[in-house]
């Protein structure tokens, strides 16, 4: 067995280094026997030379990771300007569509509007005939009420003149048997009178 202790590689550092013979005798103080002490330590020896990463490794492995590190970051960059190129252009669609959508949305405005003009206008050309029509209506109403308002008229006056030739001939009627009576009280009072006057004072003369 080695008497010294064994550096396992130049490049690696001094905490990497493994005592050996250290290692040998402490197999040998619990019972394992030469030989085999020195294979258990050359193969823990070898192991650890081929598991710990040296100075190279570890600059192959950081390059590695440098390089990873970039092809990452180019990547993103590419994807973040591909995703803005895709954004920019959802945006500009979008933006299209919107115009499309707000042009069509004007178009059917404008449209409705004029829909509803005309059918104002029709509602107003109904309205006007319906007033017109109303309006000879009515004119035809008044006229035939006037009509008969002046057929009641002169009818009352038919009525009134009637009644005022009655009445004429009523006070005429009177005023004759007026005077007729009033020519027979006279004759009466003519025939009578003398012989009432005698009658009279012959009362008197008689008291």
């Amino acid at each position: 067995m080695k008497a010294t202790n064994e550096v396992m590689s130049t490049d690696k550092p001094a905490a990497l280094t493994f005592d050996t013979l250290s290692a040998a005798k402490e197999l040998e103080e619990t019972g394992v026997e030469d030989r085999q002490a020195e294979a258990i330590v050359a193969t823990i020896s070898k192991a650890m030379s081929e598991t710990v990463a040296t100075k190279a490794d570890l600059e192959l492995q950081s390059a590695a990771t440098r390089a990873d590190i970039e092809a990452l970051r180019a990547a993103t960059r590419a994807d973040i300007k591909a995703l803005r190129a895709a954004t920019k252009s959802d945006i500009e669609a979008l933006r299209a569509a919107t115009k499309s959508d707000i042009e069509a949305l004007r178009a059917a405005t404008k449209s409705d509007v004029g829909l509803l003009r005309s059918d104002m206008e029709c509602f107003k050309t109904e309205i006007k005939a319906d007033m017109t029509a109303l309006r000879s209506d009515t004119k035809a109403d008044i006229q035939v009420l006037r009509a008969d308002l002046k057929l009641l008229a002169q009818s009352v006056d038919n009525r009134f003149e009637k009644m005022d030739f009655r009445f004429k001939a009523l006070e005429q009627s009177i005023v004759i048997k007026l005077g007729a009576l009033m020519v027979t009280m006279t004759f009466l009072l003519l025939a009578i009178g003398p012989f009432y006057i005698r009658w009279v004072m012959s009362l008197m003369g008689a008291e």
